[in-house]
């Protein structure tokens, strides 16, 4: 065989392993706009903090009217109006003016932290969908050398210079890499389809091949106390016992009395009576345990975000680690494909008959493994990453 077929492989190594990309940027904009479930969380986000601006209203105002008779005709009919406000004192007011702004930033927080999980998983999507795109390239370099091959050995036994095995197992060779590259291809649809329903329904294409250099923090401790400064899950949860700490001072606050003011009128037959009338509701019974239930919900949110605390650590360290190894994997992968290919020498064998057909496909299958092997270690590596650095989504 005269053509050689090292060309295709030394092209794949050096667009699929080496090529950087555009990053998933504008994929995830459009996914946080058309999203269905972020846009029923903002929704329920907008509906919850109107619930909550409602609950510093002053109470519904009070009207009351009767009409009595007395037990003797001459006596007449007697008529009386009350129009009463009750209110809370004003410190009260600001208090719950105070929580109410907590509640809705916090609630801004948690809709944060669902934004980020959505984000997350649309792009380790992105992560994959290029994993396949590099894959399916792989595939078709070897498909067109494998077609290469298997007419070369058809017109060699047509010359008479190769017999029928040989032909089989170049078509073998061939049939296989093709089932394998319509594998690929589907895996990839499926996932394209996932990520088209992540974005409302519309069809979002991914072309990258390869992944763009990231670079990891090289101190952690100092790059951690940055993340734990806007991580939402952390700063939600901070915001719980803030939030409980303001409803504590408010709860205790309510012992202080209610007040009702208001306008009374009473008619009996020409004699007529109006003035102002005032009240107080004294919590004399109820508050004592609502101030119990208060110190209960902060003790609880404190322990949460100790435990939050912990976690958020625990688990950016285990990513951090696994992410260092993840990429010196991949990047060692990738230097020792590069330099120990021996496909030249292998193809220089097979055309001066000193190996089989067989013995090189044997050889060239176990490169096509390691390139995939690589491949794989760098989308490992890419998910790792992504999960490290989500608060930049």
């Amino acid at each position: 065989m005269r053509k050689t077929v090292v060309i295709y492989i030394l092209c794949m190594i050096g667009t699929i392993l080496a090529e950087a990309q555009n990053d998933y940027s504008s994929v995830l904009k459009n996914i946080e706009t058309n999203n269905i479930e972020l846009q029923t969380l903002r929704a329920e986000l907008q509906a919850q903090q109107i619930e909550n601006n409602a609950a510093n209203n002053l109470e519904n105002l009070s009207v009351e009217g009767s009409y009595s008779w007395g037990n003797k005709p001459q006596m007449g009919p007697k008529k009386t109006l009350s129009v009463a406000q009750p209110f809370d004192f004003p410190t009260v007011y600001a208090m719950r003016g105070k929580l109410m702004k907590m509640t809705n930033s916090n609630l801004e927080l948690h809709y944060s932290a669902e934004r980020l999980n959505i984000l997350l998983e649309a792009k380790k999507l992105c992560v994959e969908i290029t994993y396949y795109n590099s894959l399916i390239q792989l595939y078709n370099q070897r498909l067109d050398a494998a077609k290469t091959i298997a007419d070369n050995y058809s017109k060699k036994m047509e010359a008479g210079k190769a017999n029928i095995l040989e032909v089989n197992k170049a078509e073998l060779n061939l049939a296989t890499l093709q089932s394998e590259h319509d594998k690929a291809v589907a895996e990839r649809q499926n996932l394209l389809v996932t990520l088209a329903a992540m974005n409302g329904g519309k069809a979002i294409a991914i072309n990258n091949v390869g992944y763009e250099k990231v670079s990891l923090p090289t101190d952690f401790e100092t790059w951690y106390k940055e993340v734990e400064n806007k991580n939402p899950v952390l700063l939600h949860a901070q915001g719980l016992v803030d939030v409980n700490k303001q409803q504590l001072k408010l709860t205790k606050n309510q012992w202080l009395p209610q007040l009702h003011v208001g306008y009374v009128n009473e008619t009996v037959v020409d004699e007529s009576f109006q003035g102002v009338a005032v009240g107080l509701s004294l919590p004399l019974w109820n508050n004592s345990s609502k101030v119990k239930q208060s110190k209960a919900q902060l003790l609880t949110s404190e322990t949460m975000l100790n435990g939050t605390r912990n976690e958020c650590y625990n688990t950016y360290k285990t990513l951090y680690n696994q992410s260092l190894t993840l990429q010196q994997n991949a990047d060692k992968l990738a230097a020792t494909l590069s330099r120990c290919n021996s496909e030249a020498l292998l193809q220089k064998a097979l055309d001066a008959g000193e190996i089989s057909l067989l013995e090189y496909l044997l050889e060239i299958e176990f490169y096509q493994q390691a390139a995939i092997n690589t491949l794989a270690a760098q989308r490992d590596a890419q998910m790792a990453l992504a999960e490290l650095f989500a608060m930049d989504l």
